[in-house]
């Protein structure tokens, strides 16, 4: 079973072990055993493909555009962790979206 190799070096698995990261590895190609990522992967397609198609914007941006989308959500309550947004759960203060 090949499973990849990026992620699981010794320093990684150190890394992890110190943050409380739970790690679960899955077989090289089956995105079927990672459900949940696979699930927020589409989602995020999705509304960056909504996000150029509503205004029109070339496929040049896509980049562009799904760096922004994931700025977003990243900003965004989710109740997944008790109503916090993913930033404020990782840096421990809630971000600025003043700007939004």
């Amino acid at each position: 079973m090949n499973q990849g190799g990026k992620f699981t070096s010794l320093e990684f698995k150190i890394f992890c072990s110190t943050h409380g990261i739970s790690r679960q590895l899955t077989t090289a190609y089956t995105p079927q055993q990672n459900g949940v990522a696979e699930r927020k992967n589409k989602t995020l397609m999705n509304i960056v493909r909504a996000t150029l198609n509503e205004r029109q914007v070339p496929k040049a941006f896509w980049p562009e555009a799904a760096r922004w989308c994931v700025h977003v959500q990243n900003r965004s309550p989710t109740s997944a962790i008790e109503q916090k947004t993913p930033e404020e759960a990782w840096c421990g203060e809630k971000p600025r979206v003043d700007y939004f």
